[in-house]
């Protein structure tokens, strides 16, 4: 389903309601629940941000570390295993000396960019409604309270 592009707009060009009954019709809250495992793997911000990195084509790991900034480089490596795992990139390797070794989006991986896409202008359109919402909440000392013991 396509967005309106228009980031100075927050509001959706399409109704919600649709997208409600789909995610009430899964079962995304059950832990043994294949799709919730996948949701785990491919819904934390570096799996999304190494995504988005190799939708520009093939990388080496040295590229995606300093692409990706603030990645650590276990993270880095844990994140690139799952993803080959789940069959989302692809690892080649290559017999030089050193081993070159490069990464890519698979076809699965490529069917995964639309989404992130989607995920990613939402976020940017709403990067003032979230830093004013923010902005209110730390404003608001009181508010917090529900969360302390009674």
């Amino acid at each position: 389903m396509a967005l309106n592009h228009d980031f100075n707009s927050s509001q959706l060009s399409y109704l919600p309601q649709p997208a409600l009954e789909r995610i009430a019709k899964m079962n995304l809250f059950d832990t043994s629940c294949a799709g919730h495992q996948v949701l785990e793997c491919i819904a934390n911000k570096w799996t999304i941000l190494i995504v988005y990195a190799l939708t520009q084509g093939k990388k080496r790991y040295s590229e995606l570390k300093q692409q990706v900034v603030g990645i650590s480089p276990k993270m880095l490596i844990q994140n690139l295993r799952n993803l080959e795992r789940y069959g989302l990139i692809e690892r080649e390797v290559y017999p030089t000396v050193p081993p070159r070794v490069e990464y890519s989006l698979t076809p699965l991986g490529t069917s995964l960019v639309e989404p992130l896409a989607v995920l990613g202008e939402w976020a940017y359109r709403h990067i003032a409604d979230l830093k004013t919402a923010m902005e209110h909440y730390d404003s608001h000392p009181d508010s917090n309270s529900y969360w302390e013991p009674m």
